[in-house]
C-alpha cells in the first residue's frame, strides 16, 4: 500500500513538472556611477600635492537592448495548477553605452596637475551576464476570467553576473615637482575589464497559447553591487576608483515547455 501511494505521488509530480527553454527581448534604461579618489598622504615630501586628497565622481545613464536564451524547470504546487515554483537560469548579450566625465577636483583651474583628480572622460559598456532566478507563479481566478485559463502572474529574484567594460580617456601633467604649463600635458587611454555581480526584482504575467507555448511580459530592476579597486600606485600617490550602478527594464519571452 505505501509502496502504491509513493508510486502515485511519484507519477503525480512527474506530470506537474516541466522543463523548458526559451528566448526574449528587452529593453532597459541603466545608470552608472563612477567615483576616484586621488590620495597624495604617502607621497615624497618634495612633491606639490604632499598631504592632498582630492575626489571626484559623476554618473552617466544609458538605453539599451538585451537578448538571450534561457532553460528552466517549473514544478507545480497543486493538482489545479494554481500554484507553483520555477528555477530557471539565463545568459543574456547587451548593447549601448554610459557616457560621463568628471567635474574634476584640485586647486588648479583646470583640475589636471599631478596629483589632482583629473576631469578624466569614460564609458561603461555592459557586454555579456548570466544568471540564476527563483520564480513563484500563481493563476488566480480574476486573471483566468480575464485573461483566459492557463494564464498566470509571477514575481521572481535573479542573481547574475555581468561583464562590462569601463574605457578612460585622461589628460594631466605628470610632473609631481612643478606645475606644467601649456604643451606640457600628457594624454592617454586606460581600460578596465570589470565584473558586477548584481540582485534582480521583477514580475510578470504568462499566457499559455496551446499547452506546450507561452508568452510572457516582465519587468524588473537590479542593483549593481559595487566594485571597487585601484587604478595604479606610483610614487606611492593611490588612486582607489569605484563603480555601481542600476537598470530598469521589460522584456517579452518566449517559452517552449517540454
Amino acid at each position: 500500500m505505501i509502496a502504491m501511494m509513493v508510486g502515485i505521488c511519484q507519477i503525480a509530480i512527474a506530470q506537474n513538472s516541466r522543463f523548458y527553454a526559451g528566448t526574449f527581448v528587452g529593453a532597459e534604461g541603466v545608470s552608472f556611477e563612477h567615483a576616484k579618489t586621488v590620495d597624495n598622504t604617502g607621497v615624497p615630501a618634495n612633491y606639490l600635492q604632499r598631504g592632498n586628497i582630492y575626489s571626484t565622481s559623476a554618473s552617466a545613464s544609458e538605453s539599451g537592448f538585451s537578448t538571450g536564451f534561457l532553460v528552466g524547470y517549473r514544478l507545480d504546487l497543486d493538482p489545479g495548477n494554481t500554484f507553483d515554483i520555477g528555477l530557471e537560469i539565463d545568459v543574456q548579450l547587451h548593447s549601448g553605452t554610459a557616457n560621463g566625465t568628471f567635474p574634476g577636483d584640485g586647486q588648479s583651474e583646470s583640475r589636471n596637475q599631478y596629483g589632482e583628480a583629473w576631469p578624466d572622460e569614460w564609458s561603461v559598456e555592459r557586454k555579456n551576464s548570466y544568471g540564476a532566478a527563483l520564480m513563484f507563479r500563481v493563476s488566480p481566478s480574476f486573471m483566468v476570467s480575464l485573461l483566459g485559463s492557463d494564464t498566470g502572474v509571477y514575481v521572481l529574484g535573479r542573481v547574475r553576473r555581468l561583464e562590462a567594460d569601463l574605457t578612460v580617456n585622461y589628460s594631466g601633467c605628470f610632473n609631481p615637482l612643478e606645475l606644467c604649463g601649456p604643451g606640457e600635458f600628457g594624454s592617454g587611454m586606460d581600460s578596465h575589464d570589470r565584473t558586477l555581480y548584481t540582485f534582480t526584482v521583477g514580475g510578470g504575467v504568462e499566457k499559455m497559447i496551446g499547452d506546450r507555448l507561452g508568452i510572457r511580459g516582465e519587468v524588473h530592476h537590479t542593483q549593481y553591487g559595487k566594485e571597487e579597486w585601484g587604478a595604479f600606485s606610483e610614487e606611492a600617490t593611490t588612486v582607489p576608483l569605484s563603480l555601481d550602478g542600476s537598470e530598469t527594464g521589460f522584456s517579452v519571452k518566449a517559452i517552449l515547455y517540454f
